[in-house]
């Protein structure tokens, strides 16, 4: 993620603050109607696959937006403001999808998890590799959003270091997907992961090689 500067905190924290609203007036309209067992599961199990792929998606965007941005792809265009912007906003969506992601694993008892097994890698018998790379992957994410938001009390070298698990905690969340998702059997979702990792390798593998250029450019001019 990129450097979240000061004016734009305060907006930060009152879109979490609706974000959170909303998840705890979802969670209370479903308590409230209550429906047969059986509806719930099915409801919380849509919900658990709709918000882990809207998340796996939110996180490709962001990672992809960093990437690009990092390496000027936007310059030309005069939308590098705007795209760091959608980059830091998308970054925040992730973790509220997240959340209802994991609420709608914990709700359904058709597979039942508990809060452990959801929040402590290998916790739980089902499928625990795949499982603790879904659960070490969201910590990884936490700590690269709240590094960014204070990203001036950092060192830049640390900083950096920090963001370089972006790229090994994407390929844990993909893998995560495909080895623990109801969905990593059918052609579209395989479809999804396989887009997603190539463009991003694409956009990684474009922006090291900007990153050779540049940094060879002092020794030819010497």
């Amino acid at each position: 993620m990129q450097l979240m500067a000061k004016p734009q905190r305060w907006p930060f924290v009152y879109t979490w603050i609706v974000i959170l609203g909303i998840i705890l007036a979802s969670y209370g309209i479903t308590v409230w109607t209550n429906p047969a067992p059986a509806s719930a599961n099915l409801t919380h199990w849509y919900m658990a696959r709709s918000a882990g792929m809207t998340a796996y998606l939110l996180l490709w965007l962001t990672a992809f937006l960093g990437v690009t941005t990092t390496s000027g792809a936007w310059d030309k265009l005069k939308l590098r403001k705007l795209v760091t912007q959608l980059h830091q906003f998308s970054a925040m969506l992730v973790l509220p999808f997240v959340f209802f992601h994991l609420w709608g694993l914990y709700e359904d008892k058709t597979v039942p998890f508990t809060i452990p097994a959801l929040l402590v890698p290998f916790a739980d018998r089902y499928r625990p590799a795949a499982v603790a790379l879904g659960v070490l992957s969201l910590y990884a994410w936490v700590l690269l959003v709240v590094t960014s938001y204070f990203r001036e009390r950092l060192s830049a070298v640390a900083w950096r270091r920090i963001h370089m698990l972006a790229f090994p905690m994407f390929a844990a969340v993909t893998l995560h997907g495909l080895l623990a998702g109801s969905d990593s059997h059918t052609a579209w979702a395989r479809l999804v992961y396989a887009v997603a990792t190539c463009v991003l390798l694409a956009a990684s593998v474009a922006r090291w090689r900007k990153a050779r250029q540049k940094a060879a450019r002092p020794s030819r001019a010497a």
